[in-house]
């Protein structure tokens, strides 16, 4: 292997390692999501009055979770939707809004 342009059998080497990689990956991230999810959903439970982390939280939660920031707001901007109407407050002013 040199530096130029790799030829087709070590394209086809790294293809395979790169497959190989995403494979592990897949593999282990089922566990781990497990526990991501737990941290989420501990966070959530716990501050349930005002579910909007701070920016501090949430760079707390990238560490935590190992997640990228951009996926920490949008579970919690997913979670707030999947959990609307689970507040019997909030589920008059989703009313309301249908009327107009």
């Amino acid at each position: 292997m040199g530096f130029g342009i790799p030829t087709e059998s070590e394209r086809s080497i790294m293809e395979q390692v790169r497959q190989e990689l995403i494979h592990e990956l897949k593999q282990g991230n089922c566990l781990e999501s497990r526990d991501t999810t737990s941290l989420l959903k501990a966070w959530w439970q716990s501050h349930s009055k005002w579910p909007y982390p701070t920016e501090e939280d949430k760079a707390r939660l990238v560490q935590e979770t190992g997640l990228q920031l951009k996926q920490i707001n949008n579970w919690f901007i997913n979670q707030r939707k999947r959990n609307w109407h689970s507040n019997p407050s909030s589920s008059t002013s989703v009313k309301s809004k249908r009327k107009r």
